[in-house]
């Protein structure tokens, strides 16, 4: 449709909406057509190879494909690749649908897939995405809709998370280039890929404009056009979908629950989320926090189960390791750093701060990225604060905020949030623990050998057993202030057809409108 007439339809549209929908001029189809989501947060690229952030993979996954797709309840189903098993003990072997293609009329093979690998493996890239293709050794592509990953040993997991790594067109990213090492390249705001919707415009921290793509492989979505429009204010989001004004909302408070539930043009979607939310500590950073005295007095200082319920409305699950219960590795065994305030005044007195005395601290967080992510951080410097010690927050704005956690500019200590579809510990532990991982700010050899020791560990006993060794390392270091898993609260206009799912992530294939 021409701009000038959508923009025409719209505006009729919304002078029905003042009239209180009394007018006999029914609502255009273009607007029913439409379906519009706030994320808090804009994305931060349409490169799918360069980063591993939630808001941003919602936009991207609706333009690339995977091999693979996860259903809601985390079983791989078969998405570009019709099938995949292991050939041998160092390589998987992928079959590639025949009538996959770009929007641009490339088709998708399996040159495409060993182009994405090795773009990912190159360090030039600077992706955060290296830890899930670190076990490959090489991409075979045998034929044009075959391709074999190759890893250096046996590997206990699929390698290269075919679930997760989206798949671009090499023949259009040799044409135009990139900024390798640099998140403003052409890829970041021209994006070419196989996906359910076809990216039409970006205008940054308004809104992303998507439309359905008509050749997908995988059958026209029912959606025609998506907006995924930020608002990083909760009650603002709130506000949005008991008008009208979007369809599906994020992280919505406790406190709305109620009045989004009996709305009468919203409804609630929950679900027990794979994000856990934690504070980490810069221990490559000079500061008190490389003292492991300091990083344990503050885990007894906080009061998690306090955080949740008052914060959080009861909406989250206090968690004493980095992993989720139902992920492999988790380790029931490992102890909560439970609320103890003479603990931890005992412990800064042995690390050199009697009473707190001369201990600064800085805690950073963002805003309208979490749930309640500037409540809880200033929960949080409140409780620590009762050891004497002297805790401030600095809140920023997302954009900033994460460019700066892939530099490892945050310190003394940070809030960040960490959700892995692949419910497996490999892809939390190693990317956010491993000695020179772009998003750690730990370094300890042990630890290292230890979780390098799982990857290949292909005996699934032996295996839990090395991840709970190194879940007790973790706990005894207190490399972070751990804190609780996520409940997701979403809600919707009741025009949506729409099921929340646990991996926070958002399809729009997976989504209908009525009226």
């Amino acid at each position: 449709m021409p701009k000038r007439r959508l923009t025409f339809v719209l505006a009729v549209a919304c002078l029905v909406a003042r009239l209180g929908g009394s007018s006999a001029l029914a609502p255009a189809r273009a607007a029913d057509a439409t379906l519009t989501i706030s994320q808090g947060v804009d994305p931060v690229t349409m490169d799918p190879l360069k980063r591993t952030i939630t808001p941003t993979d919602n936009v991207v996954n609706n333009l690339f494909d995977t091999l693979l797709r996860r259903d809601h309840d985390g079983k791989l189903i078969p998405w570009l690749a019709t099938s995949w098993k292991r050939i041998a003990p160092t390589v998987w072997e992928f079959k590639l649908h025949h009538d996959a293609k770009f929007w641009n009329g490339d088709p998708l093979t399996s040159a495409d897939v060993k182009f994405s690998i090795e773009k990912i493996m190159d360090s030039a890239e600077a992706s955060e995405q290296t830890p899930f293709v670190s076990t490959v050794d090489h991409v075979d592509a045998p034929d044009p809709y075959t391709v074999r990953y190759v890893t250096a040993k046996p590997a206990a997991l699929i390698p290269a998370n075919p679930w997760y790594v989206r798949i671009v067109d090499a023949k259009y990213w040799k044409e135009h280039g990139d900024d390798i090492g640099h998140s403003s390249g052409y890829q970041a705001e021209h994006p070419m890929g196989s996906g359910a919707y076809i990216f039409k415009s970006w205008r940054k921290d308004e809104q992303v404009s998507l439309d359905a793509n008509p050749n997908w492989w995988h059958g026209r979505p029912a959606v025609e056009h998506v907006i995924f429009k930020p608002i990083p204010e909760a009650a603002a989001r709130v506000a949005a979908v008991r008008t009208g004004e979007t369809d599906l909302i994020t992280n919505v408070p406790a406190q709305y629950q109620l009045q989004l539930a009996a709305g009468s043009k919203t409804r609630l979607e929950s679900a027990r989320s794979v994000r856990v939310l934690f504070i980490a500590f810069n221990t490559l950073k000079p500061g008190p926090q490389q003292n492991k005295l300091v990083r344990q007095a503050f885990n007894y200082a906080i009061d998690v189960p306090a955080i949740v319920g008052t914060v959080l409305g009861g909406r989250g699950y206090p968690d004493p390791t980095p992993l989720p219960p139902n992920f492999f590795g988790f380790d029931p065994n490992v102890p909560f750093y439970h609320h103890d305030l003479a603990k931890a005044k005992a412990l800064l007195a042995q690390a050199g701060y009697p009473d707190g005395k001369g201990l600064e601290m800085v805690l950073n967080a963002p805003i309208g990225r979490y749930n309640k992510d500037k409540e809880v951080a200033e929960a949080i410097a409140g409780q620590l604060s009762q050891t004497g010690a002297h805790v401030t927050t600095r809140i920023q704005e997302w954009t900033t905020y994460v460019n700066m956690t892939s530099q490892r500019a945050l310190t003394p200590m940070y809030e960040l949030g960490w959700g892995s579809s692949s419910y497996d510990a490999d892809n939390t532990l190693v990317p956010l623990f491993r000695t020179g991982e772009r998003l750690s700010t730990y370094s300890n050899p042990q630890l290292d050998k230890l979780l390098n020791d799982a990857r290949f560990e292909l005996d699934p006993k032996k295996r839990q057993a090395i991840y709970s060794k190194a879940l007790s390392l973790v706990h005894d270091e207190a490399p972070w202030l751990f804190l609780f898993q996520y409940e997701d609260l979403y809600a919707t206009s009741k025009r949506l057809v729409w099921q929340a799912r646990g991996d926070e992530l958002i399809y729009c294939d997976e989504m209908k409108l009525n009226g």
